[in-house]
């Protein structure tokens, strides 16, 4: 019997930390996610496509899953165009009775091609309306 990781199957929000983003979480099977983000980071305009696996983080709280991921990302700035790899680690809970979801992650990134290289500080707070469960 596979477990049911998620609560929900699409949703859409924004997240704040270092940056301005918008997100968009698609899961493709329960406990597998994509998660496109596109906005603003220190003045230059930043997309990452991230790979995530959502695994149950207790059984006492429905709707509360851990994750982790990997994924690539693409910097444009006044100094070029940076191509890089991120990783993520985060906190994923979606309400049960309303179609809100909230998360809070650390997505530290290394630029393998123009970028600041290695920037450790990616955390941030997502809050997504749940599209479809």
């Amino acid at each position: 019997m596979e477990s049911q990781a998620q609560d929900y199957s699409r949703a859409i929000g924004i997240r704040g930390g270092l940056g301005a983003n918008v997100t968009y979480k698609q899961f493709v099977s329960s406990q597998a996610a994509f998660e496109l983000l596109g906005g603003f980071y220190f003045g230059d305009v930043y997309a990452s496509l991230t790979y995530e696996k959502h695994n149950e983080f207790t059984n006492d709280v429905r709707g509360l899953t851990w994750y982790w991921g990997v994924g690539a990302s693409v910097l444009l700035s006044s100094g070029g165009i940076g191509i890089g790899a991120l990783g993520a680690i985060g906190l994923d809970y979606a309400f049960g009775d309303i179609p809100l979801n909230i998360s809070v992650d650390w997505m530290p990134h290394v630029y393998l091609i123009g970028g600041r290289g290695f920037e450790p500080g990616g955390g941030g707070f997502s809050i997504r309306y749940i599209l479809e469960r």
